[in-house]
């Protein structure tokens, strides 16, 4: 069993392993979201960009090509746009790829150790697959913090800067990113960055609308996500956060969200106190991994599919942690795989669960 054992550590940390791994869940959710009918948000992502043509109000339902409404902003229209003007299917498949592969690609950028990677993948492609089956944007946004934190860390704060205002005006999130301002070594050129991509991105849909349309979409996305939010407050498929589950269990409403809100962005800027560790890498990637579980935890428009930025925070938190262990020893890792590993992609193949019943009553016993 011990061979076996150590077979399987070699095999989840190979990076082959890993990147089929990641493909295969994108492939699968892409497969799934078609089959079981769970495609409509790319319905209303793809048509977004032809709204914007035509000139049509973003944040108005559509019956007629889908349902639910367009949350995001006029910026976001021309990320999907080359997806658009693709056969529905085609395009569809293409986004899910795109998504995963940001996302993953990222992931390789943090240059970890091999095991280190292995534990984050293995933490985290449960939430790429319920992202991707979803057809949702939450694993680019991820990936977008992500890119921010490595290219801050680069001296590339221009382009960090991009990240910024790319996430953050086409999905909120992305503002999260400007915690890591006070890690910057140019921290100039990060503010000259600011302002000139929010500049580009402010125009750029004035050439395939009008500078009114664009103005007025902004006024309407500010509206429409200020009524959206008291929607989600009791949501059951939404704010599945803290916040969410504070006014589940307790069943109030009539209190403010910034009880719990307040106290938790002063605990989030205490680390910014420790003026000495700002050179410790270790210490960047646990606040990286603080501001990753922050936008899932303090956000009321919080899905289930949102976690997997959660889950990588959770990862490069776990594997960024002072250990007296340079290597990750067989225990962990395979603990780390079984608890996240569940039926929602390999649910049509029985002995996995036998598989997985038997390791873990090896590792037990």
């Amino acid at each position: 069993m011990k061979n076996i054992i150590r077979f399987i550590l070699m095999l989840v940390q190979n990076p082959i392993v890993l990147a089929i791994l990641w493909l295969g869940v994108a492939v699968r959710g892409f497969w799934v979201s078609w089959a079981e009918g769970l495609a409509n948000n790319y319905l209303i992502f793809s048509r977004s960009f032809f709204h914007a043509l035509e000139q049509t109000s973003l944040y108005v339902e559509y019956p007629k090509e889908y349902f639910d409404l367009f949350l995001y902003g006029i910026p976001f229209t021309l990320l999907i746009a080359p997806f658009s003007i693709m056969p529905t299917m085609v395009g569809s498949a293409l986004w899910s790829l795109f998504n995963a592969l940001l996302l993953y690609f990222a992931i390789k950028k943090l240059e970890f150790e091999r095991w280190k990677t292995a534990i984050i993948i293995w933490l985290s492609y449960n939430g790429l697959y319920l992202a991707v089956v979803t057809q949702q944007y939450n694993a680019a946004v991820a990936a977008l913090i992500l890119f921010t934190f490595i290219l801050v860390e680069r001296k590339k704060d221009f382009w960090a800067a991009l990240m910024i205002v790319l996430g953050t005006l086409t999905k909120i999130y992305g503002v999260v990113g400007l915690a890591f301002f006070l890690f910057s070594k140019r921290k100039l050129y990060f503010l000259w960055g600011i302002l000139f991509w929010g500049l580009v991105l402010f125009v750029v849909p004035m050439f395939y609308s009008s500078p009114q349309y664009v103005f007025d979409s902004y006024k309407e996305w500010v509206s429409i996500l200020l009524v959206k939010d008291d929607v989600n407050e009791l949501s059951f498929y939404q704010n599945i956060s803290l916040l969410g589950m504070v006014r589940k269990i307790t069943h109030a409403v009539e209190y403010s969200d910034m009880w719990l809100i307040i106290p938790g962005i002063v605990l989030f800027l205490l680390p910014y106190f420790r003026i000495g560790q700002y050179e410790n890498r270790n210490f960047r990637l646990s606040f990286l991994a603080s501001v990753l579980l922050f936008m899932v935890l303090f956000s009321t428009g919080t899905e289930e599919c949102g976690y997997v930025g959660a889950l990588i925070g959770v990862g490069i938190w776990y594997v960024s942690t002072p250990t007296y262990k340079k290597n990750v020893c067989a225990e962990y890792m395979l603990v780390a795989i079984l608890f996240c590993v569940d039926g929602s992609v390999f649910k049509q193949y029985p002995f996995f669960e036998t598989f997985q019943n038997r390791i873990y009553n090896f590792i037990c016993t």
